[in-house]
């Protein structure tokens, strides 16, 4: 293929691409103050497991910025310890066996 015409192929979609704009999601200080009494867990279906947030308002955010929708959620959800998503990809599951390290 011809360098010029790449070049020239690249730049349109480069610049077509960049006038997409992103979703805007709200920011955390719009959530306000949060206490003990404001915790909500919701199911994230896609990773199987339980996500913890400070709030209803956090978990809309939280999942407005993941691109994902958490239709399951409950307070109650927050007791289920054994069943928390991991912190990271290479944090290990002991929690089942041992508890949830930090609430």
């Amino acid at each position: 293929m011809n360098p010029i015409i790449f070049f020239v192929f690249f730049l349109v979609v480069f610049t077509h691409g960049a006038n997409i704009h992103p979703k805007s999601c709200p920011l955390e200080k719009d959530c306000g103050k949060v206490d003990g009494a404001s915790v909500i867990c919701g199911l994230d279906e896609e990773m199987g497991c339980i996500q913890k947030y400070p709030s209803k308002c956090h978990l809309d955010l939280a999942a407005c910025h993941q691109g994902k929708v958490f239709k399951d959620y409950s307070d109650i959800y927050c007791s289920m310890q054994a069943y928390f998503c991991e912190k990271s990809p290479t944090y290990e599951r002991w929690t089942i066996f041992f508890g949830h390290e930090d609430d």
